[in-house]
């Protein structure tokens, strides 16, 4: 399954304007394919999967929050509470490093649930 997840960029050394456009728009359909494929995993009670698509999809973009709230729901769907804190807690650094924000409420909220 990871060769189909980890596929690389249309044409990624071409620079002409259509190339860019089309690249940019297989770029998010990726994406977002992923974050989907992912949430419907877990629902199907497939955590292990589940966690290979969002794990994919943060390989692409590493600062979107929907793929990394995927990663928490797989763990917590296996029950592990310990690594969905753990990858809460890093990327809450990697967004305070790069941006200077934190996750958003609905994510914080997410993982506060899950401890309980």
């Amino acid at each position: 399954m990871m060769g189909l997840l980890d596929r690389g960029d249309l044409l990624p050394d071409w620079d002409e304007d259509w190339v860019v456009l089309e690249r940019e728009w297989l770029r998010r359909l990726r994406l977002q394919a992923l974050d989907t494929l992912a949430e419907r995993l877990t629902r199907q009670g497939r955590p292990a999967l589940a966690l290979e698509a969002a794990l994919a999809s943060i390989r692409v973009e590493p600062l979107r929050e929907d793929p990394h709230r995927a990663v928490i729901s797989a763990h917590l769907a296996e029950g592990n509470v310990i690594e969905a804190l753990r990858h809460y807690e890093a990327f809450r650094h990697l967004l305070r490093t790069e941006l200077g924000t934190e996750p958003s409420r609905q994510f914080t909220r997410m993982i506060s649930v899950g401890r309980r």
